[in-house]
């Protein structure tokens, strides 16, 4: 990956957070998502429950980069990208793959000589991710596209060439997708309507607001706004109004995705000198470094349990 979650890893360069992993869908609260470098110097997906406990490597038999990975609605299948090199990808670009909670049942869903990015789940099982559709390496040109879980019938919803529209997110109840572009010259936040039309600025702003994540209820959007390199985490209504900061950090906390239940989130931090994922209520209160270690460990998402009793 070029622009944004390379040259954000600790182990790449310094400073600065990476890319969120997406989607947040109501049910019970169940294990947390997250990457993370602790086991070399690669990036794997590990899980933990959302007191740190127990984790879990998914991807350890991978020497690649395999990153931002998100929930399917249900809970029981996980999306993430890669660019680990295999029969069907033999370049060794970055593709998107899915597998089960343990890690098992691993399907490469997209084929192509091009980056695809930034997966995230639809209320209903299709997928909504980005392609860079710029080979240049250290240059982008991403367009937001959506198909089905399958990989078939890909659609472009943006298709704006020299415009980057990027971390997409889709409602709980299916009505939009948030995302940041840097259409109006600086990173904001925006909405459109599955087919890609209806597009609405939710930010305007001297200052990088991007990584929009849904509450599950889908009135809220919880944010990451800021210098870069130095951002905090706000929410806002789901039309804009109402933007609160919720983190007052003097170094970076980002990335943040909402716990099921919504009462939570989850969030990356580098206050204590490494990247590491923190919980907070959702009025920001009690936060709680969950990852405590010399590891970078970045791009949170929380589970959904559905049928819990």
């Amino acid at each position: 990956m070029k622009r944004h979650y390379m040259c954000a890893l600790a182990v790449v360069c310094a400073g600065g957070l990476a890319e969120p992993a997406l989607a947040t869908f109501p049910g019970a609260n169940g294990r947390i998502l997250f990457d993370s470098d602790r086991d070399g110097g690669d990036i794997d997906v590990w899980t933990m429950r959302p007191d740190g406990s127990n984790l879990v490597n998914l991807t350890a038999d991978s020497e690649s980069f395999d990153m931002l990975a998100t929930w399917r609605p249900d809970g029981r299948r996980i999306l993430f990208m890669s660019n680990r090199t295999t029969a069907t990808n033999p370049e060794g670009d970055f593709e998107l793959f899915a597998m089960n909670p343990n890690g098992s049942n691993l399907t490469q869903i997209t084929f192509n000589a091009l980056d695809d990015e930034f997966p995230a789940w639809s209320p209903d099982g299709r997928i909504v991710f980005v392609r860079d559709f710029d080979p240049v390496i250290g240059e982008t040109d991403y367009d937001i596209l959506v198909m089905n879980a399958d990989g078939s019938h890909e659609q472009n919803r943006t298709n704006t060439p020299g415009v980057d529209e990027y971390e997409p997110v889709w409602s709980p109840n299916g009505r939009l997708i948030a995302f940041a572009s840097d259409r109006g010259g600086d990173n904001e936040v925006y909405t459109m309507d599955p087919r890609g039309s209806h597009i609405r600025q939710l930010t305007d702003n001297a200052r990088n607001d991007e990584f929009p994540d849904w509450s599950p209820d889908s009135r809220l959007i919880a944010f990451e706004a800021g210098p870069l390199g130095t951002p905090d985490i706000f929410t806002m209504r789901a039309d804009g109004s109402r933007q609160t900061q919720l983190t007052t950090n003097p170094t970076a906390d980002g990335l943040p995705v909402w716990s099921p239940d919504g009462r939570h989130i989850a969030f990356s931090s580098d206050r204590d000198n490494d990247g590491d994922i923190f919980t907070m209520r959702a009025d920001g209160s009690a936060q709680v470094n969950r990852t405590r270690d010399t590891a970078f460990d970045i791009a949170p998402d929380w589970q959904p349990l559905k049928d819990h009793h």
